[in-house]
């Protein structure tokens, strides 16, 4: 028996019917996002959005940090970020790179034109990023910021096309040996 106020999980704020998103699986969520964000005719490629809610920018702020020691890697300060109503761990090395096991590399990075202090932009919204801040800057210049590799868009369409088929991740199973009842205290029918 599962305790149903113990799962991980959250619905999907874009699938209709609901998608439950198992929130222990930090890549699957971003790749389902990621899909809505790329592909979803319903969501408007002009706003910037959230890469774990959906919900429009500025609502859910997310900045960064250098990981402890001297190989760490970037990561999310989760002190500073805010408004997210999500609550997700990724590793973001992972999560940045589009691999064959994760194709989706919608991570939020930092703006290298914004300020230092700046929130951090969701990858897959850096375009519009920069149509709406930065009108007057050489989209060429930054392209490398958000252009894809042909990879990346096809796994993602992919991952688009099976939205509604959702894995979920199965308990592993227990090492408790099973539990023995004697012959005292089992219940009996009695035979007439």
């Amino acid at each position: 028996m599962v305790d149903i106020s113990k799962l991980n999980v959250n619905h999907c704020p874009a699938c209709g019917p609901d998608v439950t998103l198992d929130l222990s699986q930090g890549q699957r969520v971003l790749e389902h996002l990621g899909a809505h964000i790329l592909h979803d005719p319903k969501v408007e490629r002009l706003v910037e959005r959230c890469g774990l809610c959906l919900r429009p920018s500025p609502i859910c702020e997310y900045y960064l940090k250098k990981g402890k020691g001297a190989r760490a890697s970037t990561k999310i300060d989760q002190g500073k970020s805010r408004g997210c109503t999500t609550k997700l761990n990724f590793s973001y090395g992972v999560a940045a790179e589009s691999t064959s096991s994760s194709p989706c590399s919608n991570v939020p990075r930092c703006c290298p034109l914004c300020p230092k202090s700046s929130p951090a932009i969701w990858r897959y919204s850096f375009k519009s990023h920069f149509q709406n801040t930065h009108n007057n800057a050489d989209l060429s210049k930054y392209a490398y910021l958000w252009e894809l590799s042909n990879f990346e868009v096809t796994e993602m369409k992919k991952i688009w096309g099976k939205r509604f088929i959702v894995s979920v991740k199965r308990p592993k199973r227990s090492t408790l040996p099973p539990l023995v009842v004697s012959d005292a205290h089992r219940s009996r029918i009695p035979s007439t």
